[in-house]
């Protein structure tokens, strides 16, 4: 079976839109999905910012307009879209244990539900090398 890694480096909603949906697509060719939060992405998974709903825009200024296309189009928030993805493919997700430091997240349980665990940067350059597919976001 292929897979596909994707190092999310940003926390942006662009960013997770981005993940999210590729991932959707790499599920639907029935590929494993890892997904390593790295630095701007651990953030967005921290509980206290995942469960707000997301963290910042890449353009402030479009925020409405994106929100608004989504809304519009059927388009799932970013972490209920990879909720629904790891219920139905095989998707995981990771946090870079050093990142989540970073933001004074050092445990699994300061994550939201969809973090399957934290590992050290080398798991990550290791499922590169591995992977089909690599994205970094």
């Amino acid at each position: 079976m292929s897979s596909m890694v994707i190092g999310l480096a940003s926390g942006s909603l662009e960013k997770l839109v981005v993940a999210s949906t590729a991932t959707g697509g790499a599920v639907a060719l029935d590929m494993d999905v890892d997904i390593y939060l790295l630095l701007g992405g651990a953030y967005a998974f921290r509980k206290d910012v995942g469960a707000a709903g997301g963290t910042y825009c890449d353009r402030p200024e479009l925020k409405e307009e994106m929100l608004g296309g989504m809304a519009a189009h059927g388009v799932p928030a970013p972490l209920d879209s990879l909720r629904n993805l790891k219920a139905d493919g095989k998707v995981k997700i990771h946090v870079c244990g050093t990142a989540g430091k970073i933001w004074g997240a050092g445990a699994l349980d300061d994550f939201v539900d969809l973090v399957d665990d934290i590992v050290g940067i080398a798991e990550y350059i290791t499922r590169c090398e591995e992977a089909d597919v690599v994205q970094v976001l």
